[in-house]
């Protein structure tokens, strides 16, 4: 297995002395961290000794993800930052990426998680406040937090890693799901974009696109009905992907990951 030292500013870099723990000196951004994806993301990170910064909009579920991983491995080298607020702000990119640093001294990856989709259908159908929801939550805010990192954390330290989670949506639209397409689409431009241009300060930006993934993201878009997680993929497989990114060197650059199930549902 690749060393993650390549992933770490040298200047912070704490001594490996437990090889069960992979990641341990390394410091994650995640937003959208207190359910789904982005929690199953947090437990993968957290058991192999990553310090964690977790972002949502709700404390007490961070609260209690914080207090469930850290019960479950006492003896991890990595700490917990929480810091609750809605990524559709700009000002919340601002202060996590702030308080992070603060906490653990340097950000060396960030997972832009953070997702919403309203009830699927006719775009004529869509309402307003529901096409600003979408496109805040899951194109601007995933901008705002880009920014932030490069300027406050990666830029200065010359190396990092940011994992936009995307969709499958992001490459091959749906009918029904114009607005969430949209937003998809259009972080599938920006992360190839911010990758071209990220190289020259040894800063790698890369993209997964899951197919349905198990998660309660289906309670907004499927409300009538539950769909058959067996032809979903658990959140879990997300999270080996992201942990997979994060444990290549330095020097190589996996574009994007694209991950769908067997035997899709949808």
């Amino acid at each position: 297995m690749p060393s993650v030292s390549a992933n770490i500013n040298p200047q912070h870099q704490r001594p490996q002395t437990k090889t069960n723990y992979p990641l341990q000196g390394v410091s994650v951004v995640i937003t959208g961290a207190g359910s789904g994806i982005g929690q199953a993301i947090a437990q993968q990170l957290y058991t192999k000794g990553a310090s964690l910064s977790l972002n949502g909009r709700t404390e007490s579920k961070l609260t209690q993800l914080k207090t469930t991983l850290e019960t479950a491995h006492p003896d991890g080298p990595g700490t917990i930052h929480t810091h609750s607020g809605d990524v559709a702000h700009p000002e919340t990119a601002q202060q996590l990426i702030k308080s992070s640093l603060e906490t653990h001294g340097h950000i060396d990856v960030l997972v832009n998680n953070a997702g919403i989709c309203t009830p699927i259908g006719l775009i004529q159908e869509i309402s307003p406040e529901d096409i600003s929801k979408t496109l805040d939550t899951n194109l601007k805010g995933a901008i705002y937090m880009m920014q932030e990192a490069l300027k406050q954390a990666m830029v200065p330290a010359s190396s990092g890693l940011i994992i936009n989670i995307n969709s499958i949506v992001g490459k091959t639209p749906f009918p029904y799901w114009s607005v969430y397409n949209a937003s998809k689409a259009g972080l599938k431009s920006v992360t190839d974009a911010v990758s071209d241009e990220q190289r020259a300060n040894g800063i790698r930006v890369c993209g997964i696109y899951p197919g349905a993934v198990d998660t309660p993201l289906w309670e907004q878009i499927e409300p009538e009905h539950r769909l058959d997680p067996k032809g979903m993929i658990p959140a879990e497989s997300i999270a080996e992907a992201v942990s997979f990114m994060i444990q290549q060197p330095n020097h190589v650059l996996i574009n994007d990951i694209t991950i769908t199930p067997l035997n899709p549902v949808v």
